[in-house]
């Protein structure tokens, strides 16, 4: 038999093999496609957006501070860190805030757009609360909070902290050690006692075994007590001096940690206890 092999299989009573077709293919690629002209459009629309609001129109003309009294509006503008072409509508709020609160004298801070073209900028501030004394002297805020180093010219008129152990401190470093936190709790309430005849506290220092030491400066005594249950201590000394009918300014220091005395150690003579 004469074979052509010019013949096509089919002519040869051979069926031809159909295409396999991907099942969804064709629908898969119009959605491409469609995803393809709408990412576009969007890109498009992005970029004309920015151009918009980055226009020299929309660039911040002001900005106002509010609540500063120890900061000044300059310097939390400065911290503020925006370019000269900022626009209005492009800025981070929440980012500006966090800037204004690098400053250790900023506690609490917010910033809000004033449209059409001011930024407003409000402040809470910590206020010194005491000098504490480490390694060199320092403010201290109420909330145990570093605000900056004092110089030796300085002499502010607040209580002083000292350290049991000196170390080196930063300004923005918080020390909210219970010790600090005790030391400055026992100040606000010797202030407000009335046992001591209005007598000041001068100076707070921890001493190691937990108790604390008050100086009440010239002339007065050091009086040592703990933390805890400073109203009865502070009572049990007003009793004390009233049945001696003597005043603080006649003795040396006075331990007030006992709960059944208070022991007295008159100037320049041998401890005694009532």
């Amino acid at each position: 038999m004469i074979r052509d092999y010019h013949t096509p299989r089919w002519r040869a009573g051979v069926p031809p093999k159909r295409r396999r077709r991907v099942p969804g293919l064709g629908r898969f690629l119009k959605v491409l496609g469609l995803l393809l002209v709408i990412g576009g459009a969007g890109a498009g629309l992005w970029a004309g957006s920015l151009a918009v609001v980055r226009l020299p129109y929309f660039r911040i003309a002001e900005i106002q501070v509010e609540g500063n009294l120890q900061v000044s509006a300059q310097d939390i503008i400065h911290s503020l860190a925006l370019s000269p072409q900022a626009s209005i509508l492009e800025v981070n709020l929440p980012e500006l805030a966090r800037r204004v609160l690098q400053n250790p004298w900023i506690k609490e801070a917010s910033v809000q757009r004033r449209l059409p073209l001011s930024l407003t900028v409000q402040v809470v501030e910590r206020m010194p609360e005491a000098v504490f004394i480490s390694d060199r002297r320092y403010l201290l805020s109420a909330d145990g909070v570093i605000l900056g180093e004092l110089s030796e010219e300085e002499l502010p008129t607040l209580p002083t902290l000292r350290a049991a152990s000196p170390r080196r401190v930063a300004a923005g470093e918080r020390i909210l050690g219970s010790e600090m936190v005790q030391g400055l709790a026992l100040w606000r309430q010797f202030q407000l006692a009335n046992a001591l005849q209005g007598e000041r506290a001068h100076e707070i220092a921890i001493a190691g075994d937990g108790s604390y030491v008050l100086n009440l400066g010239q002339q007065m005594p050091a009086i040592r007590l703990h933390a805890q249950d400073l109203e009865e201590q502070l009572r049990r000394l007003g009793a004390a001096l009233a049945a001696s009918h003597q005043h603080l300014d006649q003795f040396a220091d006075v331990d007030l940690r006992f709960r059944d005395r208070v022991i007295f150690r008159p100037a320049g003579r041998v401890a005694g206890h009532l």
